[in-house]
């Protein structure tokens, strides 16, 4: 591991810095990238701070225009991110220095400098701390961001990962003056669309000695104008089902493959199946994607398998 300082000191010697996150960024990947973005800007006004991808998170949908050039002379920062396969702009390779923060498990060391704290609940929660331990101020415009991946990585505390880590980085956070209320209102608010989707979401479950999943064609989704990632997001409204030991979505890609969303309760790991199909995540939350039929057979019959071996 690393001296985390030497994320500071990279930051100060450096005049441009982008960075990158995960390809689909969720609430985390998004947070962390933009909260890192403006307490940089805020402390060193006088560098050039780039956001980048390719893809954007719904709740704050942009990214920066940034050209190869630029890329190559900069510290290149990679957030949220376990395998250089998933940063959503490959030319991070390009630049002059990189580090990597991240908080999955199963780590690819990819970065010249890499820092990976596999019991943070949430990447914004680890990165809230190592800012904090800069003894320089987390501003408000950094906090909202940062507040938002810990609430959306944690499902409001409410994930097995959530620990004391995560408390004292919201702790921190509020200390800021940010809004609370406002922050998490606009985080899970959800249209009239969404709410149906939902409705319906909650009549295709299959519930198997415990092991709860839905399998979306194209045309599930689509009629309620939602994308393949958001239907799988919509995991979240299976927590907290007593009955349920492992949950799961699994949506119809436009190649006819399918991508999953996995989710356990405590005991029952899925991030190491993901990993036989080419995914992974963490202990009780993991993705996989371009599943064939015949590979979705099998994951879920590893699934049932797990439940009936505990």
């Amino acid at each position: 591991m690393n001296d985390l300082r030497i994320i500071l000191e990279k930051i100060e010697e450096a005049d441009i810095i982008t960075i990158f996150r995960h390809t689909r960024p969720d609430g985390d990947a998004a947070g962390s990238q933009l909260g890192l973005k403006e307490w940089i800007s805020y402390h060193y006004p006088q560098k050039e701070v780039y956001a980048c991808g390719k893809e954007v998170f719904d709740t704050y949908p942009y990214v920066d225009e940034v050209d190869d050039e630029t890329i190559k002379e900069s510290l290149a920062i990679i957030l949220d991110t376990s395998n250089h396969e998933r940063v959503d702009d490959e030319r991070y390779a390009m630049a002059k220095t990189t580090i990597k923060i991240d908080h999955h498990p199963a780590n690819d060391a990819f970065a010249d400098y890499n820092f990976v704290n596999e019991n943070a609940g949430a990447l914004c929660e680890y990165l809230t701390l190592i800012l904090d331990s800069f003894n320089k101020p987390i501003p408000q415009c950094a906090a909202k961001y940062l507040y938002s991946g810990i609430l959306t990585d944690t499902l409001s505390f409410r994930t097995a990962s959530t620990n004391k880590s995560s408390l004292k980085a919201a702790y921190i956070l509020a200390e800021t003056g940010i809004d609370l209320y406002d922050i998490t209102e606009n985080i899970f608010k959800q249209s009239e669309r969404i709410f149906n989707f939902r409705t319906y979401l909650r009549t295709k479950i299959k519930n198997e000695n415990g092991l709860a999943y839905v399998i979306f064609e194209e045309d599930d989704y689509a009629k309620y104008q939602v994308s393949d990632s958001v239907a799988r997001f919509q995991v979240a409204e299976m927590n907290g089902v007593e009955d349920f030991k492992i949950w799961c979505i699994f949506t119809k890609n436009n190649a006819g493959r399918y991508d999953g969303s996995l989710r356990s309760k405590r005991i029952y790991s899925v991030n190491d199946i993901a990993e036989h199909y080419g995914g992974g995540g963490h202990k009780n939350a993991a993705g996989v994607k371009n599943l064939s039929t015949g590979d979705l057979e099998m994951i879920l019959s590893e699934l049932r398998t797990r439940i009936n071996s505990l």
